[in-house]
């Protein structure tokens, strides 16, 4: 009987010394992150579902992807071993917000207004900047037999953006505003057509459309290929910023460091190994779209965009601003000053705590 007795007590101390050894040693999940995590290996794996769109307005994902492509993960250097990336591909930002909404995402590279668009309807609850990428490198290229000389030229004219609603579409229709031009859908207005960014090359070339509000590397393919003229370039706001959704800051903040430090990291060595960032992104473009784009073409588009990591509550002041102004935010009611504050919570954080 006390054989028995003791043999249960046994048993007890040995399970419950399972259950606790992490309480009494640390939970290797809160292990330091960086590029040598020694506990990393003991926690349980874990899955970073990563946007990205295939321009080279969205540099830092297509070269992290084909330094992985050769084994040489960029983002892996910096996170826990257990963490494994999965890309997914999206041609503009509403839907890849679509899917940070629906937690399909954790993190992805988009431009400031799907992002500002999705901070207001959830009313701040649903996503937050981490970091900047990219400046410039969008603008308006039309057909080289387009006589404009006034506002009244551009009616009825077709112009081709990504997507509804998105950076380059709001960018387009603003710029429309401002020189006193209705954008709409009779042959009285300027049309804006959503047209995905390789359709609008095709319909360019066929003259089925006047221009295109678009960015790189589709820019330069519609002065070279499409022999249209650069109307107007944007090189001033940002074209594209690194957001994550707020359930996955608030519970995984060692992972949302890292990867803000492996992004920023990357962002420095593009800018100091411009040759080889644009071999990069020529190959891994074509993997993702199966065209060619020259080197040269790459090289020629990274002097209308400037790649940083800086962003500040004040750069989006103009964003909020043409936000106000256009219709597809029409429903919304946008305030400037203290509601923008959560969105950049977690901005150049330095520790999990912040």
């Amino acid at each position: 009987m006390k054989v028995k007795n003791f043999t249960h007590l046994v048993i007890q101390i040995f399970v419950l010394s399972c259950f606790y050894t992490p309480c009494l040693f640390g939970n290797p999940g809160n292990a330091p992150v960086g590029s040598t995590s020694v506990n990393s290996n003991l926690s349980q794996p874990i899955t970073l579902h990563i946007g990205f769109f295939p321009n080279i307005t969205h540099a830092q994902a297509l070269i992290a992807q084909n330094f992985q492509r050769e084994g040489k993960g960029w983002f892996e250097q910096y996170l826990p071993n257990n963490v494994q990336l999965v890309w997914h591909r999206f041609n503009a930002g509403p839907s890849a917000m679509e899917s940070l909404y629906t937690h399909s995402l954790d993190i992805t590279y988009v431009g400031p207004v799907p992002a500002l668009n999705l901070y207001l309807r959830s009313k701040g609850e649903e996503v937050r900047i981490l970091s900047g990428a990219v400046k410039g490198g969008s603008g308006l290229v039309i057909q080289p037999d387009l006589k404009i000389k006034t506002a009244a030229d551009w009616i009825g004219k077709r112009i081709a953006s990504p997507q509804y609603g998105n950076t380059q579409d709001i960018a387009c229709r603003t710029w429309f505003m401002q020189q006193d031009i209705r954008v709409g859908f009779s042959e009285k207005d300027a049309i804006v057509l959503p047209t995905a960014n390789p359709d609008q090359l095709t319909l360019f070339k066929k003259k089925e459309i006047a221009g295109v509000w678009t960015v790189e590397p589709w820019l330069s393919r519609l002065i070279r290929e499409g022999q249209g003229e650069l109307y107007y370039l944007d090189q001033n706001n940002w074209t594209t910023i690194l957001v994550a959704s707020k359930r996955f800051c608030t519970d995984r903040p060692e992972i949302r460091m890292a990867f803000a430090q492996a992004h920023q990291a990357l962002t420095r060595w593009i800018i100091e190994h411009a040759e080889e960032a644009a071999i990069r992104l020529q190959a891994e473009l074509k993997h993702q779209t199966t065209l060619e784009f020259p080197k040269d073409l790459i090289l020629a588009s990274f002097q209308r965009l400037t790649f940083t990591d800086e962003i500040t509550k004040d750069s989006f002041h103009i964003w909020v601003q043409w936000a106000k102004n256009s219709e597809v935010f029409k429903n919304l009611s946008i305030q400037w000053g203290n509601t923008l504050d959560p969105l950049f919570q977690f901005t150049n954080a330095i520790s999990p705590s912040n």
